[in-house]
């Protein structure tokens, strides 16, 4: 006659870990692959020695517009941007048609810096990674 041993505790805890680690690791591999389908999220990294304050994204409406007015085509970030930090928002413009994002911010010293950083858009979607030194600003977008 064959009896079955009950597993111990220490089994359900080690199988309970690896799949918590299996689960946890196929999450982000998802959520990385579907991020660029969300709203727009503009990342800025600050590796300059100066503060980056006034910090605004806005459209450029299908025509090359920069369109300003309080209608949903300028979003304005109520954060400065330290030296060093690195930020991560999602503007919430309103895009009817096709257009592109800019931003635009001012370092501590007052100037000022405009760049596009999401070229072509219908949907306002993906990521754009904006990295500030003190020598450039570099725009790397993921854009939909």
């Amino acid at each position: 006659m064959h009896t079955h041993r009950p597993v111990s505790k220490r089994k359900w805890v080690i199988l309970t870990v690896v799949i918590l680690f299996i689960c946890t690791i196929a999450y982000m591999s998802f959520q990385n692959a579907f991020d660029r389908f969300g709203h727009l999220r503009i990342t800025i990294t600050n590796q300059s020695d100066l503060q980056l304050v006034d910090v605004k994204a806005g459209l450029i409406r299908g025509d090359n517009s920069m369109n300003n007015v309080d209608d949903g085509t300028l979003y304005e970030w109520k954060q400065n941007v330290p030296s060093g930090k690195k930020v991560k928002f999602a503007p919430q413009l309103q895009l009817s048609g096709e257009g592109a994002v800019y931003l635009e911010f001012t370092d501590s010293q007052g100037k000022m810096y405009n760049r596009t950083v999401c070229g072509y858009t219908e949907s306002l979607s993906g990521n754009s990674y904006v990295t500030v030194t003190n020598d450039n600003v570099t725009v790397k977008e993921e854009c939909m």
